[in-house]
């Protein structure tokens, strides 16, 4: 009869929505945790991902890099070529996208299991996927502002590098500073909460581990670049 009972609240649970994610993300944390659905929400958040990838390679301005090979930056050649990055961007964009929320899910789970959860690898996923789209959100809110206002689609328009424009790896520091990321940071202290079980205090200490994680791997990525 209890088992029941439990099938039966369970059935009666809605689907977590991705939108609700911006008005009532703990509901969807609850909803996450106990019907997590991925197939659906994946493929949205890779079709806004490979949106963002070709907007960017759409309006980046190829006539430097074309007269930099000794290629006319007009005509044939340089719609070729930019044919080609739009083309390498979109099927970039298709499978960079799920491979970054994978890792991150394997991360998420890996550190739980650790703490001593017993959430599912499917329930991972499926927050890791709900994360991502405020991620995406912001990938895609930063690049449709660089096209209207012709800026460099590459910097993020509400992170700190915006303001400051520094280089290296400090540049990669002040991109990761950034009003989605910190937001997915916040998201992910409260998912860890609901969906793993995992108290506040080791959520949020998990959540400020990662984020501090990505930004020595953005430093990383600033420093390398700088020195190209």
């Amino acid at each position: 009869m209890e088992q029941q009972t439990v099938t039966t609240e369970t059935e009666q649970v809605r689907k977590p929505s991705l939108l609700g994610m911006i008005f009532s993300p703990g509901e969807q944390f609850d909803r996450i945790r106990m019907k997590p659905i991925v197939l659906v929400p994946l493929l949205i958040v890779v079709i806004l991902g490979t949106l963002i990838a070709f907007l960017v390679v759409s309006s980046t301005d190829y006539s430097a890099v074309l007269t930099e090979q000794g290629l006319p930056a007009e005509g044939e050649e340089a719609a070729a070529f930019q044919l080609i990055t739009q083309l390498t961007g979109v099927i970039g964009g298709i499978i960079i996208v799920p491979l970054v929320i994978l890792i991150s899910a394997a991360i998420y789970f890996a550190v739980t299991k650790i703490a001593g959860s017993d959430v599912s690898f499917k329930q991972i996923f499926s927050l890791s996927i709900f994360l991502s789209f405020i991620s995406t959100l912001g990938g895609v809110l930063n690049t449709l502002l660089a096209a209207a206002l012709n800026l460099d689609p590459e910097v993020y328009l509400t992170s700190l590098q915006s303001l400051v424009g520094a280089e290296g790896a400090l540049g990669g520091i002040l991109s990761g500073i950034e009003v989605f990321s910190i937001w997915v940071t916040v998201l992910s202290a409260l998912g860890l909460q609901k969906v793993a079980g995992l108290s506040k205090t080791a959520s949020w200490v998990i959540a400020i581990i990662l984020f501090i994680g990505g930004l020595i791997l953005a430093a990383a990525g600033g420093a390398f670049e700088g020195a190209l």
